[in-house]
């Protein structure tokens, strides 16, 4: 299979013929793929696997791809692609519309009109809050037990267990402050804008990281509810924003193309028929499970074999919720539409910590490995 091929970024409503510009991945023009009421935003690149890559090459990759996005935002609605997501050519582009067809229309009528703004709320001084907690009750009561043993004890200094503790004590009140706050504002944002996804915070240091989607009309709006927090928290929190941007907290596509031989192998390993539900695929899997489960079956290949029987599983189960009703056309395979807002993409992709992009950083799936 060739290299060359389309790099895909996102969906939007369907639309003349256009060109965007060399403004993509390798310097690519960028262009629209029409299919009926959407269409796909692609552009020619190399096939790469962005996990092989350095840290610095990815993120140029990353702001490549934003940048696209950005752009096309300022005319439509538009639909992310999952970061990393490649077509072989227009015909699979075409699969891929009319697979998702059903999924992108409701997705792009929820978000027309509206850009993501992504909040992050700081502590002005942790220092200073850690002060005030160290001064509380509970922690000052904490280290005058742990004090309390005489002279040699305080000599000595509290052992590694009073220390951990005490820390844990520590910590476990500034997240309940953390929490608190985080509480207050988000009750304060959906007041006004319903639609927010909150995000796991990245340090200590970080009160709040939310996504709000908001309409376009309603920037000078949001403006002043930032600078409204501003006053409110006065000395306490920093309020910063980053925006607008693509809904790429509250939707992002994720788009598979099924490789025949790939499928037929799962059902094999399952022992499953062509067309079966969600329900029946699960008690197939839970039959064949203690015939590979390491546990009962030890040997070399142990944990591979448990692998396949796993990624069969999901494999199945997605093609039975997503492609019974949208078969593949005669030319190619099936395809997977998925959308996912961005902490279901980094869960599924093991990402534990929010991350500085707005992307994952998996490796890349690839539409029609066939």
């Amino acid at each position: 299979m060739s290299t060359e091929c389309n790099y895909l970024y996102g969906i939007i409503p369907a639309c003349k013929s256009r060109n965007f510009g060399p403004i993509g991945m390798d310097g690519g023009k960028v262009r629209v793929v029409t299919d009926g009421v959407i269409a796909m935003v692609t552009g020619p690149a190399a096939r790469k696997n962005f996990s092989l890559l350095s840290s610095q090459e990815t993120l140029r990759y990353i702001a490549k791809h934003q940048r696209v996005l950005e752009r096309v935002m300022t005319d439509s609605a538009v639909i992310p692609l999952k970061f990393g997501t490649f077509a072989d050519d227009d015909r699979q582009i075409l699969d891929i519309l009319h697979s998702g067809q059903q999924a992108f229309v409701r997705t792009l009528e929820k978000c027309a009109g509206k850009f993501e703004w992504d909040l992050v709320a700081c502590w002005t001084d942790l220092q200073a809050v850690l002060s005030e907690i160290a001064a509380e009750p509970a922690v000052v009561s904490m280290k005058a037990k742990i004090t309390a043993h005489g002279p040699a004890s305080r000599l000595a200094g509290p052992t590694m267990e009073q220390r951990i503790r005490l820390g844990r004590l520590v910590r476990e009140m500034l997240t309940r402050r953390r929490d608190r706050i985080a509480a207050e504002v988000v009750a304060a944002l959906q007041a006004q804008w319903p639609e927010i996804v909150v995000n796991p915070t990245k340090d200590d240091a970080m009160t709040l990281h939310a996504a709000v989607l908001i309409g376009r009309d309603e920037e000078s709006l949001f403006d002043r509810f930032i600078d409204r927090l501003n006053r409110d928290y006065w000395g306490r929190l920093d309020f910063r924003c980053v925006g607008p941007l693509p809904p790429y907290s509250f939707a992002t596509a994720e788009v598979r193309v099924v490789d025949a031989e790939e499928l037929d192998a799962a059902r094999q390993l399952l022992g499953v028929g062509e067309r079966l539900s969600p329900a029946e695929i699960k008690a197939a899997y839970r039959r064949v499970l203690p015939e590979v489960h390491p546990d009962r079956n030890p040997g070399a290949d142990s944990a591979e074999r448990m692998k396949e029987l796993v990624d069969a599983h999901q494999l199945l189960e997605e093609y039975a919720l997503n492609c019974n009703e949208t078969p593949p056309t005669d030319e190619g395979g099936p395809v997977i539409v998925k959308i996912r807002t961005l902490s279901e993409l980094r869960a599924r992709a093991g990402v534990s910590r929010s991350a500085p992009d707005r992307s994952t950083l998996s490796e890349p799936l690839v539409a029609g490995a066939r």
